[in-house]
Parts: C-alpha cells; sequence; structure tokens
C-alpha cells in the first residue's frame, strides 16, 4: 500500500523536502561553465597522485565536490580523498579526468593541465 502523488514523481517530491531544486541546478550549472579547473600530478616517495584543483572553495562547494570525487573514484577504480578545495586520486589520470569534466558539463577551455611532475 503506497502513497500516491499526482503530476508528481518521487525526485521531485525529495528535490523540494530538502530544499534542492532547479535554482540549485542552474547555479551549479552555471559554476560548471564559470569554473577553472587544474589537473597536475604529483609524486608522493614512489606514488603518482593526480590532483584537481577547483581553486575557489565555494566553487568546490557548490559544485558538490563530494560527489564529484565519488564519481571519479569510482569511474576510475583507484581510490583518493578530499582536500579543501581539491580533489586527489591515486595514479596518474589526467587526461581520462580531463575528458569526464567535460562529459560531467565543465568547458574544455577551462580544464588546464600541468604536464610536469611536481616532487613532494
Amino acid at each position: 500500500m503506497g502513497v500516491e502523488f499526482p503530476d508528481r514523481d518521487a525526485e521531485d517530491i525529495v528535490s523540494q523536502l530538502l530544499g534542492g531544486g532547479e535554482e540549485d541546478q542552474m547555479l551549479q550549472t552555471i559554476t560548471k561553465e564559470k569554473a577553472l579547473i587544474h589537473i597536475r600530478l604529483e609524486r608522493r616517495k614512489s606514488h603518482l597522485v593526480t590532483i584537481i584543483d577547483f581553486g575557489n572553495t565555494d566553487d568546490a562547494k557548490q559544485l558538490g565536490i563530494k560527489d564529484l570525487a565519488r564519481e571519479l573514484k569510482k569511474r576510475l577504480a583507484a581510490g583518493g580523498t578530499i582536500r579543501d578545495s581539491w580533489i586527489e586520486i591515486q595514479g596518474d589520470h589526467r587526461q581520462k579526468v580531463k575528458k569526464m569534466l567535460i562529459d560531467m558539463g565543465f568547458k574544455e577551455e577551462n580544464i588546464l593541465i600541468d604536464e610536469e611532475v611536481k616532487e613532494t
């Protein structure tokens, strides 16, 4: 025995209850279009780490950096973590990450890849 809501699906109801909606999606879309993303590679001891830096902590929060990190790690089958306004993913995934971000709606010209490996 379920409750039925005419002309509304469960996603609309949950979004309305949680305060999300079209305004949040529009803000996220605008943020994706203007976000400047730096992708670089760091060597830590003998391991390589791909860093996806969003630069601004507020932009990172508006983009849903936690969900974005979860999705990237899942697609790349790699571990990683979130620090302030950047995502760290184990391994060298610079080109793959760029392609995935473009597929997610980020502008290609705003994604910069540093070809050098920084030693830390």
